[in-house]
């Protein structure tokens, strides 16, 4: 399940270009304390690995850069999906009520929400096309001694779509509690390399590599579902994995 938040705003949005965070924050804020206690501190736990269960898109709308700012004409969008039908509702709702709803210390005014409801495995190919709305992320922590260090791969790597795989399937047995046997999925950029795709954005304190542009996802089904409504790859609910169907659905 997904939803489009639709903000304005009296007058233009100027933010960091390094927004995620504070997206974050506004997500974490308007939800009640008891679901956003337990996402932040905790989320959902399995082999060790904390997941959120959520992603968001970057923001939508004409916007311009300058100086490390960047400044959006209202309105401005936001896509938010999950397959926790909860965590959706509190947002949109608590949104609904919040009469002093701010991003980085300014204003802005919900005029709409869009649900959009959820797609049964059934509902995709096996093959679809995917425009990303976040940029993708995957990585791997190199251990060496006492340190380590953090490497991340582009969607050309042989390596990126195993990691894929891996953190899709992880999310599948959370959500629906059991382990998926014999499931695959690949991902492909639809063209050669560019690193004008390739997205270096900053978490708080942290660089993480990403990247946007077109791809197609080919293999069960019940990946690309998941994939769909808690995210691709790593780092979802920073801001990383989201994406819209472009081809390949079957409604």
């Amino acid at each position: 399940m997904r939803i489009k938040l639709t903000f304005h705003a009296e007058k233009n949005i100027v933010i960091p270009v390094q927004y995620n965070y504070l997206v974050q924050a506004m997500i974490y804020n308007n939800i009640s304390k008891e679901l956003s206690d337990f996402l932040h501190d905790h989320g959902f736990i399995i082999n060790g690995r904390q997941f959120k269960l959520f992603t968001f898109s970057r923001l939508q709308g004409r916007f311009t850069i300058r100086d490390k700012m960047i400044e959006f004409v209202p309105p401005i969008s936001l896509v938010v999906a999950s397959p926790v039908e909860r965590f959706l509702r509190e947002l949109a709702e608590g949104m609904l009520r919040n009469d002093n709803l701010t991003i980085y210390g300014q204003r802005v005014m919900l005029t709409s929400v869009a649900v959009f409801p959820g797609f049964e495995d059934v509902d995709f190919s096996e093959e679809v096309t995917i425009k990303m709305l976040s940029p993708v992320v995957a990585y791997n922590t190199v251990k060496k001694g006492n340190s380590s260090r953090t490497v991340y791969f582009s969607p050309w790597d042989e390596w990126f779509s195993e990691l894929v795989r891996i953190n899709l399937e992880r999310k599948y047995q959370l959500i629906y509690g059991q382990k998926l046997e014999g499931s695959d999925i690949r991902i492909e950029p639809l063209g050669p390399k560019d690193d004008r795709y390739c997205k270096v954005l900053q978490y708080k304190d942290t660089v993480i590599k990403g990247w946007n542009g077109i791809y197609r996802l080919r293999g069960d089904r019940r990946l690309i579902k998941v994939a769909y409504e808690a995210g691709l790859g790593s780092k979802n609910s920073q801001g990383f994995g989201c994406f819209e169907v472009i081809k390949g659905l079957r409604k």
